[in-house]
């Protein structure tokens, strides 16, 4: 007899069916949770692969990134990556002749050179992730990048939905948690990251759990950010007001993201007028001390919480 297609229960008895279902566990602090189908996205360059093998690394270490919680053991992730040659992922991680040394839960996988000349499709690629899951029981993907893997089939919308369709299937069908990384069309960097930012956005972003954007700020060439744009498992604490601070250095030997604290997307956006709202707020305060800190953010144009913080670090200041 043939299984129907749905399943009817009042909304206590999903509650109730939901309580035996374990927990999702973090595997990029609430940015990426398990079994969930995350779009790491960036300007070229930015740093979207750095991030992704430092993620990588730590899943298949069970050592979390300093800064970010990491809930569960080490275990195997594949990383197919579609960006780097073995020299330039060699070179990437080496210095003065001597190699990172990564878990061995960490498999990197690149397409076969004797294969190039090949018409490979989708479902041929497809397959063979299927036999790689099998093969080393692994349920951590992370895709380096969309571009190189899908080719061209991205530039329609309903041509993105299939794409992300077969992704979630494949998901769902292994249990897996997918990390999928992607580029931004040409964008004014001086401006806040947005889902629309993501190339093929319409098509891409409704479908997938988790939307994780890198920035650049513009006090230093090493300074970046990270920023939640969706987020299905956990609240949306990493937004435009409360933004994960980093730089890329290297630590024990990785080059990647180091963690340094958080703070408005503004704050990494406008340096250059950082100083002229910081004075008309402590102006503001100093000569009307009993205004609002909600009426501050209205009279000098910023959001309530950045009045805050500025109140709180200068006034920190002035008592050291």
């Amino acid at each position: 007899m043939k299984s129907p297609i749905f399943t009817v229960r009042t909304a206590n008895r999903c509650l109730e069916d939901a309580k035996q279902i374990p927990t999702p566990m973090m595997l990029f602090d609430e940015l990426w949770f398990e079994q969930e189908l995350c779009i790491l996205f960036a300007d070229t360059n930015v740093g979207k692969s750095l991030l992704a093998v430092q993620v990588a690394q730590s899943i298949a270490s069970g050592t979390a990134i300093p800064g970010f919680q990491l809930g569960v053991p080490g275990q195997g992730v594949l990383y197919y990556d579609f960006e780097f040659n073995d020299k330039q992922f060699e070179q990437r991680y080496s210095h003065s002749g001597i190699s990172y040394t990564f878990s061995p839960n960490l498999y990197r996988i690149g397409y076969n050179p004797d294969c190039q000349a090949q018409r490979v499709g989708n479902q041929d690629v497809f397959a063979e992730i299927r036999s790689h899951i099998e093969s080393y029981r692994s349920r951590v993907l992370i895709i380096d990048n969309l571009s190189y893997f899908a080719g061209n089939s991205l530039e329609t919308a309903q041509e993105a939905i299939d794409f992300m369709r077969e992704m979630k299937s494949l998901k769902e069908e292994f249990r897996l948690s997918i990390m999928l990384l992607a580029h931004t069309p040409k964008r004014n960097k001086s401006l806040s990251i947005s889902e629309a930012d993501l190339a093929g956005s319409a098509g891409l972003s409704r479908l997938a759990d988790s939307l994780v954007a890198i920035g650049k700020g513009c006090e230093s060439t090493d300074q970046r950010y990270i920023k939640q744009i969706k987020v299905r498992s956990a609240m949306l604490n990493y937004g435009a007001e409360n933004v994960i601070k980093c730089r890329l250095a290297p630590r024990n030997g990785l080059l990647g993201f180091v963690f340094e604290g958080y703070c408005e997307e503004s704050d990494l956006l406008r340096a250059a007028d950082r100083t002229d709202i910081n004075e008309q707020v402590m102006g503001l305060h100093a000569q009307y001390p009993d205004l609002s800190q909600a009426e501050i953010a209205r009279q000098v144009g910023v959001n309530k919480m950045r009045v805050s913080r500025i109140l709180a670090r200068e006034g920190s200041s002035d008592n050291a």
